[in-house]
């Protein structure tokens, strides 16, 4: 039995490097990724990509008092050549939510929102939160803030 369980245990280990994709050097290769937003998509200048430009990617909600909840809307353009997706929106921190926002495809210049709203709860003091907005757009992401100065009961 002990025999049988040895030869299982080296018979896998025997396995598991063939499975990987390496080279001479023991490296990993990288033949899997394809971005195509790389030199080797240089010759593609000519292609429509759409745009997305934020009317106000900073937005300051003021001195707030710590409990409230604040939300606030941001604005976009589809300023491209092709139709945008938001494919994602997500934030840096447990209070600041995502929402909702423009799901549908915006074509060339169409306009849409994201909406998110801020929980000061816990949050005395200077915040700055992050909302990280993910597209079909070069660059794919970007960074929209909220900044509120927080103040407690005292």
């Amino acid at each position: 039995m002990m025999r049988h369980l040895w030869f299982i245990v080296f018979g896998m280990l025997a396995v598991i490097p063939s499975g990987c994709d390496w080279n001479a050097n023991n490296e990993i290769s990288t033949d899997l990724i394809h971005i195509p937003a790389t030199a080797s998509a240089a010759g593609q200048q000519d292609a429509a990509y759409p745009e997305v430009i934020f009317t106000e990617p900073s937005a300051t909600l003021g001195i707030i008092t710590e409990g409230s909840q604040v939300e606030h809307t941001f604005h976009f353009a589809n300023t491209g050549q092709a139709p945008l997706l938001i494919t994602d929106v997500s934030t840096s921190c447990g209070c600041t939510l995502a929402e909702s926002w423009t799901r549908s495809p915006l074509s060339p210049g169409e306009k849409g929102t994201i909406k998110v709203r801020f929980d000061s709860r816990g949050r005395v003091g200077s915040n700055r939160k992050e909302i990280f907005v993910v597209t079909n757009a070069i660059p794919s992401t970007t960074t929209l803030t909220l900044e509120a100065e927080v103040i407690g009961p005292k």
